[in-house]
């Protein structure tokens, strides 16, 4: 099971342990609070199962990361495919996924509802890998170097400068450089390809569940 998987699962289970613990210190209301947690733990294994299922078919796929780096256009069009059905869950519930980050003083009640939100988002994303034939370490591979084209290619438009002349610059900046170098080297074609989708690669951007491997 991967790390996002964990992750998200680990949540349900902090979830279900905040419950019984509110059982264990509540009184009369206990109960109630009890029938409610149960009834969270059935729905949560059906999920988790459910994600599961996905798991499996998207592991199944094989990926070889590219010694050059270069996304295929065509594995970039289905990883935006991908990130629009997360996307889909994450606008349904902006509001929700929103106040996640600035919420200091979540109760019970807050906490199955982000647990459920981000096993929604994690469903919708491994639902997706297994639907376009791609597994989370290919997802991953094309996020960073999505990310990385995104960077330089704002650094092309400032400076007017290739990668590999701002990598030489940087080689020649004193000793030390090389690594600094090798970083920089991103592959113009990647750079075209960002650009020739970046208003989707954008609009389908969610800030905040990078983190969670969303």
């Amino acid at each position: 099971m991967t790390t996002g998987a964990k992750v998200a699962i680990g949540c349900a289970v902090a979830v279900v342990l905040a419950g019984v613990a509110a059982v264990v210190m509540v009184g009369a209301g206990a109960w109630w609070l009890k029938g409610r947690v149960e009834e969270t733990t059935g729905d949560l294994a059906k999920r988790t199962e459910e994600l599961e299922s996905y798991q499996k078919k998207a592991d199944a796929n094989p990926f070889t990361p590219p010694a050059d780096r270069v996304i295929p256009e065509a594995r970039l069009v289905k990883f935006i495919e991908v990130r629009k059905g997360v996307y889909d869950v994450y606008e349904a519930h902006r509001a929700e996924f929103d106040g996640m980050k600035d919420r200091k003083d979540a109760g019970l009640s807050d906490l199955m509802k982000a647990g459920g939100l981000l096993l929604d988002a994690r469903t919708a994303l491994l639902k997706g890998l297994a639907g376009v034939g791609m597994n989370e370490e290919e997802y991953q591979f094309i996020i960073q170097q999505v990310y990385q084209s995104a960077w330089a290619s704002a650094v092309q438009k400032d400076t007017g400068k290739t990668p590999e002349e701002v990598a030489r610059e940087a080689a020649e900046a004193g000793p030390g450089a090389e690594e600094g170098e090798e970083a920089l080297r991103i592959p113009q074609a990647n750079i075209d390809l960002f650009r020739k989708h970046e208003a989707d690669l954008k609009k389908y951007a969610m800030e905040g569940l990078a983190l969670a491997g969303l």
